[in-house]
Parts: C-alpha cells; structure tokens; sequence
C-alpha cells in the first residue's frame, strides 16, 4: 500500500522545500554583521552599561577588527576587537571600535570627564597586551591606555571631557606585530562627574 505522502506531485516539491529551509538556516542570516547604528544602553544610577543587545552595531575603525558574538537567534552577546598587524599605538585622529551613542544618551556625558569601566576575557589565542579607550566627539579623541592582565578583568579608565560626544571608542593594544591580538569586551560602563 503506497502513502499519499510520497506522491511525486507532493513528495518533490515538499523535499526541495526542507532543502532550501536548512540550507537557509545553515547559513545563519540572523549573526550577518549589522549597519553602524546607535544602540540604547542601559541607564543604571546615572551610569550608562552596554552589554549583551548594546554591542549589536558598532561601528569599525580601519585599525580594528571587530566581530560581535552572537547566540542562534542573533541576539548580541559580546564584542571581540582585535588589533591589526603592524598598528601603532591610537593617534587623536582615529576612531577604533565605536559604540555608538543615542542623542538622548550622549547629552549625559557631553562636556563631562567620565570614568570608563570595561570588563573582558581574554581571547585564548592572541590575546592583546593592552587596551585604549577615548571619548568620540568633534575634537580630537583623547586615548587612555593600560595593560590588560592574561585572565579575565575590569579595566577602569578616567577619560577628560569631550564635546558633541558621539561615541566610545575602544582599541586593543598589542607590541606583537605578525598578526591580529584582541580581547573579547562581556561589558562596558560609562559614568559621568559633575
């Protein structure tokens, strides 16, 4: 006895639409990279945190490779920048990774010093040695950075005011120069002073 399931006229077409279905979520359009865009932060006591959703769409200097890890649905998790071979050290005129700021956000800490807060993990191969962190505006970008230990950390950076702020800038520092070293960013906190 023959199953009406397995008919020709039902049967192919239903096959080549499970085919195209896995091929389709093989592919995993959901973790494709995203536009530069501004991303809300969270505001906590005065302090603005990005992480998780935040690092959706940072914006990618020229020196800087940059990959958002994301979970299956493509909800962002982490940010993972790296330092291209052969970089020296941040100058004023460039960008880095840039998490992008709302209007509403950035009058919080437009023409305000600002102590920044990044937690990582080190990458298990490559790892950077350092890190500079600087606040994005019309003026030139003031870059702050320290050493960054081989275990996972928090780095606090005291940055001076900046005006029309647009954006945090993050750069991984490294004395290598034969290849890419980075860090994986879980979390970021900005806190303005008056």
């Amino acid at each position: 006895m023959r199953n009406w399931l397995f008919h020709p006229l039902l049967f192919y077409p239903l096959a080549l639409l499970l085919g195209a279905l896995v091929i389709a979520i093989s592919v995993r359009p959901q973790a494709w990279p995203r536009e530069p865009a501004p991303v809300a932060a969270q505001v906590e006591g005065g302090s603005l945190i990005f992480a998780g959703p935040a690092f959706n769409a940072p914006a990618v200097g020229a020196e800087q490779d940059v990959a958002v890890v994301r979970d299956f649905w493509g909800q962002a998790q982490t940010l993972r920048i790296a330092q291209l071979p052969n970089q020296p050290p941040p100058t004023p005129a460039e960008q880095g990774a840039r998490l992008l700021l709302t209007p509403e956000q950035a009058a919080l800490i437009d023409d305000k010093p600002v102590t920044v807060e990044v937690s990582y993990r080190p990458l298990p191969i490559n790892a950077a040695s350092g890190m500079a962190v600087s606040l994005q505006g019309i003026g030139p970008a003031e870059w702050i950075s320290q050493e960054a230990p081989s275990e996972p950390a928090t780095l606090r950076f005291e940055l001076p005011p900046q005006f029309a702020v647009n954006a945090i800038g993050l750069r991984a520092l490294s004395t290598g120069t034969d290849q890419a070293y980075g860090l994986e960013i879980t979390r970021v906190r900005v806190t303005p002073h008056p």
